[in-house]
């Protein structure tokens, strides 16, 4: 039956793992119900996903927009546009020529207009009875109104020239003041020798899309003729794309490495073993763990869950905790103690599933599932290959007997010295630092230097939308426009950086347009241009910013600033602020609210189930557990306070990752055989299991897994003193003894 359940198992596993992918979007940061992530939705619809940015600086400092470059530009820029997947490609090539264009059309419609007015004239003074000198006098007439009224503009355009981007004075007149890029190309045209190609993907790109698209555009500028410096791909794309790409590097041969380093950890921790049972103690947890990891993998592709990043961090570390019930059952059997032990592990990293962000709710589910999971599948290979728990001589585990009474008071001490110092950890977690900005997850990547690069060119690190919805009249949405955006240039100017508003494309219009004028002037205006801030039926404008680099706290104030500078919007409308720096932003409150709240929840949770399985009978059991637990918790938090560490989102719920370990040992510190070295290994394997991470390229994988290796460290140490300071009593365990007595005379089958 064992034989059988474990093949229905694998076959399982098998079909699941065939329907997983991987996904780092924004999905995996918020809730869909989220308000940011619904003002996200919203604009990726309207207007695309966030940009994708890339930077071309022209060699020895040559100019870009001349006669003989613009061609190249323009090329390229079509090239880009016609890529799978992309809305809309904005560069200073296809502006111009689209401004030259529609110059070129108001001209032609201004002689063609002419021609209207001059027969209009005519027809009226034929019917009105007029000879040939009635006639010619009204055209005149009708001339040199029509004259007077656009003659202005012609006049204007004069010393341009031709509109055409072969006339370089027209360049010149269109793109520059001064010498300087005029405000409304700077978002594509930083200075003189610098160009900017913004690309906007289309929403709903998977993330296989997005990595495609971000290398196809990679190839297209790479083969582009252009006398120019490596081009600089940046963009919240491009960073998610480099994240899904290393993920998916390196979560097999890091899980693979965990394999080898707890492997070679079991097989010390069983040398004193015989042959038979040493091949049980290192194979069973060892196949445990690993069909584990792999049933965690197929469990998400049957809920149609794709993976997230944490999936680098969590297949690890389930390998080395996954061993731990195995070894226990190895040692005792399915005892109540030891199934208490498996429940009490995995609630404690469930926990993290109660997390506001996503993937941290994927994180703590997965870990925890995979603990059940590596005891069933221990216990089931146990069955299938008669696997017998072996004699004990209580003494040959436990380095002696437990301390005798100046020892324990000796201990006792030292546990009241590591209560004070574990309290001030828990007073100081409201003031470590939280790192929780998107281009923090990809440090240590050639997309986060190249993102850094960007940033210092652009002056920009990200861009958000203010978004006007619903059904005001086109007069009232621009006159908001206007308003809004001098209010926030005057109050946040130099926090923001503004890129293309309604008010910048439609300024030409003065104060007060009509309805008809507004219209008119959407005619005149490219369609490519208007896309940018206006939705393709006009219920939807948008006033693009970009936002100057800073930390992920003052993004979060810059964007309440704008809140509160906005004036109130027009009747039947609504303001919504999105982008990924509000997202983010939205991440880092989220986080910052709930730590400690998820942390206290982390460490109870474990005793509580505790308490729940053994029974009220063992409440000092469980009440040792939530002292080791919370102890082990508050060292570490004091320990990253002192050291000037930061919390990031892995680590943000540290007490359920600590209290998981820390609950565990101390329930099997707590087993009359006093199994020391049993917890060492237990602990050995854990520790191994975050340690791999330290391979990882992404340094918040190396953060994780330095923070959670000393978890394992606090966590036995609080346990080991736990037990020493405060020793089980005979009452404490009810029917146990005679349990342990029969265990310690004959072999009891597993």
């Amino acid at each position: 039956m064992a034989a059988l359940a474990l093949l229905v198992l694998a076959v399982l596993t098998v079909g699941g793992l065939s329907r997983l992918e991987f996904d780092t979007s924004v999905a995996t940061f918020l809730d869909a119900e989220d308000p940011a992530r619904e003002a996200y939705t919203l604009d990726e619809q309207q207007f695309g996903s966030d940009p994708i940015t890339v930077v071309i600086r022209s060699e020895a400092g040559q100019p870009w927009l001349t006669t003989d470059k613009l061609p190249q530009l323009i090329a390229l820029e079509g090239q880009l546009s016609a890529l799978p997947g992309v809305r809309v490609v904005y560069g200073p090539g296809t502006v111009l020529n689209q401004l030259a264009a529609s110059a070129q059309n108001f001209l032609s419609g201004i002689s063609f207009k002419r021609q209207d007015v001059v027969a209009e004239a005519a027809r009226r003074a034929r019917a009105e009875g007029g000879g040939p000198e009635e006639i010619a006098r009204a055209k005149r007439e009708a001339l040199r109104a029509y004259d007077l009224r656009y003659g202005v503009l012609l006049t204007q355009a004069l010393p341009a020239g031709l509109p055409t981007l072969s006339n370089q004075a027209f360049v010149d007149a269109v793109a520059f003041d001064d010498d300087e890029p005029r405000p409304t190309l700077r978002f594509v045209l930083p200075d003189e020798d610098t160009i900017a190609l913004v690309i906007r993907p289309e929403g709903g790109l998977t993330q296989g899309q997005v990595a495609t698209l971000v290398n196809g555009i990679r190839d297209t500028v790479g083969q582009a003729d252009l006398a120019a410096e490596e081009p600089i791909v940046s963009g919240s794309p491009v960073v998610l794309a480099g994240l899904v790409e290393q993920s998916r590097y390196e979560v097999p041969y890091l899980t693979l490495a965990s394999v080898l380093a707890v492997g070679t950890l079991l097989t010390i921790g069983a040398r004193r073993l015989r042959r038979r049972e040493r091949w049980f103690a290192n194979l069973i947890p060892l196949a445990a763990a690993g069909g584990a990891v792999l049933l965690d993998l197929a469990l998400l592709g049957w809920l149609d869950q794709p993976a997230s990043l944490v999936l680098v961090a969590v297949l690890p570390a389930i390998v080395g905790i996954g061993c731990d019930v195995p070894i226990y059952l190895g040692l005792f059997g399915p005892s109540r103690r030891v199934i208490a032990n498996a429940i009490a592990t995995a609630t404690g990293f469930a926990m993290t599933a109660l997390s506001p962000v996503p993937f941290l709710q994927q994180l703590g589910l997965l870990i925890a599932v995979g603990v059940i999971a590596a005891a069933v599948i221990g216990q089931l290979l146990r069955f299938a290959l008669g696997a017998t728990v072996p004699v004990r001589d209580d003494a040959a585990d436990s380095g002696g007997a437990p301390l005798g009474r100046r020892g324990r008071r000796t201990a006792q001490v030292v546990l009241g010295a590591m209560a004070v110092s574990a309290l001030a950890g828990w007073v100081l977690l409201p003031g470590i630092p939280l790192k929780a900005d998107l281009a923090g997850l990809a440090e240590g990547l050639p997309v986060e230097a190249e993102a850094s690069e960007s940033q210092r060119i652009l002056g920009v690190s990200g861009q958000v939308d203010v978004l006007l919805t619903g059904s005001a009249a086109p007069p009232e949405t621009l006159a908001w426009s206007v308003e809004a955006r001098e209010a926030v240039v005057a109050e946040l100017g130099d926090q923001l950086r503004t890129i293309l508003s309604p008010a910048q494309l439609l300024g030409f219009l003065g104060p007060d347009p009509t309805a008809q004028q507004i219209g008119s002037a959407y005619a005149l205006m490219p369609p490519y241009l208007l896309s940018a801030v206006s939705s393709a039926d006009a219920s939807t404008t948008a006033m693009s910013f970009g936002v100057v680099p800073s930390d992920i706290a003052e993004q979060g104030a810059l964007l309440e600033a704008i809140r509160r500078t906005l004036p109130p919007p027009p009747e039947g409308s609504e303001v919504v602020i999105a982008g990924v720096p509000a997202v983010a932003a939205r991440e880092f409150e989220l986080l910052d609210e709930s730590r400690l709240v998820a942390n206290l929840g982390g460490v109870l949770a474990p005793s509580v189930a505790l308490l729940l399985v053994l029974g009220w009978r063992h409440r000092g059991d469980a009440l040792r557990a939530l002292l080791a637990a919370s102890i082990a918790t508050g060292l570490g938090l004091l320990a990253l306070r002192v050291s000037g560490a930061s919390l990031t989102p892995l680590t943000c719920a540290l007490g359920s990752l600590t209290a998981a370990v820390g609950c565990e040992f101390t329930v099997m510190l707590r087993h009359r055989a006093f199994p020391w070295r049993s917890v060492v290994v237990a602990g050995s394997t854990s520790t191994a299991g975050y340690l791999v991470l330290l391979g990882s390229d992404l340094d918040v994988m190396r953060n994780f897994a330095i923070v959670l290796a000393m978890s394992v460290v606090w966590a036995g140490l609080s346990a080991a003193v736990v037990a020493l300071a405060l020793p089980r009593r005979a009452d404490d365990d009810g029917a146990e003894p005679a349990e342990d007595a029969r265990r310690s005379s004959q072999e009891v089958p597993a």
